[in-house]
């Protein structure tokens, strides 16, 4: 049976299985640069190996706890509770972890340097009960410095500070047998944190996410309204033979007349006005059509053009890694509202001008920028794998390039190094290729600092290189 934890809490048998693991694999550890990634989720370094990470996750479905091996560079969310979590644990010491009373409590019992720089024991409590999860640092008498849901001192069983902490009162149930397999655990909390991943960004960046919606709507009714006003002008395009009619028979027009009729054609009048004004009204409407057309046809191209970025820069920030949205924001000036600017020229954001091109290279697609904006987004902001080929010309500006592929074969490198050159007008030369792992950004749009590289020379471009440069698109996300 494969253990899935969004489907259900652990267990106490669950948990004797896991605590006895932890305590093997934490023991003699410390845990380091605490971040709150959501208000419930904790995550940790942890000293040594194989895993780096400790998370406590205080979710009220499934709260755990759990160790993975992948890193997770986020920073914290603000939280007042957790700025006074990290003055209590700092770079904790694990002495050992263990499961206390009859029901689902982990006990760490850890080991922080005090004010006074000396060691002092300290205890974390987790409550991993569904619906009332709960976190509680005590002192080495037992008595609570902090805990992550206080209650009222009147309470049952009162969680306030400086009191002794108590476990709650068992319910005596009886623990099921299970086929918990710590490894298929960690497997499927890591898996969790891919949603939690996407609730964060959308939390972090909602204002800018919301206003784009807001925005497109808008744009979307404004196209509407467009199309209408273009085809009550239509109507009225051909007014201006109404006015040449109306001088054809202006001498048998009565005074007052609603209408008249001229070869068939029934020309309503304005018995307020005489012929030759209601002619003039023909001409004008005529001419004002044409311009509405005209006005119309421009305003439109802009809208579409204005939809077009705002369609984009929502689905790149949905697919946008988190931590390079968190390097750009100032850059791409991610953290404001973009309606309160008068034009969409102003917007710095995500539109369709950040879009890197590719071509795709026997089923391999090869992306790059043609701008700094342009490679910056390509090489920090839209995820692709830390262990993809990143490739820059030496020594000269240029395209930064990705081979969105693992193990590329050496045709596909040698492709990906002749767009480097074309996009640097040159058709030979030397070009870095490192993983994308090994490239941070600079300190200006578009500048790389990469860590180690390799190089490869190019004799001579290729035409067949050329020609597929010259029909590249941009890059779209794929849902």
């Amino acid at each position: 049976m494969c253990y899935n934890v969004l489907m259900k809490a652990l267990t106490k048998k669950d948990l004797e299985t896991y605590v006895s693991y932890l305590d093997k694999n934490l023991k003699g550890r410390h845990l380091s640069s605490p971040v709150l990634y959501t208000e419930k989720v904790f995550f940790f370094r942890l000293s040594g190996s194989p895993n780096n990470r400790f998370v406590i996750a205080l979710d009220e479905e499934a709260p755990r706890l759990y160790m993975a091996n992948e890193g997770a560079s986020a920073t914290s969310v603000g939280s007042h509770f957790f700025d006074q979590f990290k003055k209590e644990l700092i770079n904790p010491y694990i002495e050992s972890v263990e499961l206390v009373s009859e029901d689902r409590i982990v006990k760490m019992n850890l080991i922080v340097i005090n004010n006074v720089f000396k060691e002092e024991k300290i205890n974390l409590y987790l409550e991993l009960f569904p619906h009332h999860p709960n976190m509680i640092i005590t002192d080495k008498e037992n008595k609570i410095i902090l805990a992550y849901k206080q209650s009222n001192i009147n309470d049952e069983r009162p969680i306030v500070r400086g009191l002794i902490y108590e476990t709650p009162k068992t319910n005596g149930f009886v623990a099921k047998e299970s086929d918990f397999n710590p490894y298929v655990y960690e497997k499927n909390c890591l898996e969790e944190e891919e949603s939690l991943a996407k609730k964060r960004k959308a939390n972090k960046f909602l204002p800018i996410i919301r206003s784009l919606k807001n925005r497109k709507k808008l744009l979307e009714r404004k196209l509407l309204s467009i199309d209408s006003d273009v085809e009550e002008a239509k109507k009225h395009l051909d007014d201006g033979q109404y006015g040449d009619a109306i001088y054809m028979v202006f001498d048998e027009i009565a005074p007052k007349a609603t209408s008249v009729e001229y070869e068939g054609m029934a020309i309503k009048l304005d018995p307020s006005r005489n012929p030759s004004e209601n002619a003039a009204l023909y001409y004008k409407k005529a001419k004002k059509a044409k311009a509405t057309i005209k006005a119309a046809t421009e305003n439109k191209e802009r809208t579409l053009k204005e939809l077009e970025d705002v369609t984009s820069s929502l689905t790149q920030l949905e697919n946008a890694d988190e931590a390079g949205l968190e390097l750009l924001a100032k850059e791409l000036d991610l953290y404001r509202d973009p309606k309160k600017k008068k034009s969409s020229d102003n917007w710095k954001g995500l539109g369709s001008d950040s879009l890197p091109y590719f071509i795709d290279y026997e089923g391999t697609k090869i992306l790059y920028g043609k701008s700094s904006k342009q490679n910056d987004c390509l090489t920090f902001l839209y995820g692709t794998s830390k262990n993809h080929l990143w490739l820059h010309i030496m020594g000269d500006s240029g395209s930064h390039i990705i081979i969105k592929k693992d193990n590329p074969t050496e045709k596909e490198i040698r492709v990906a190094c002749e767009i480097a050159l074309i996009n640097s007008h040159r058709e030979d030369g030397e070009v870095m290729v490192a993983l994308r792992k090994d490239v941070r950004k600079g300190n200006v749009p578009g500048q790389a600092v990469v860590k180690t590289f390799k190089t490869v020379r190019i004799n001579k471009v290729s035409k067949e290189t050329k020609d597929m440069v010259l029909k590249a698109t941009k890059y779209r996300f794929q849902k």
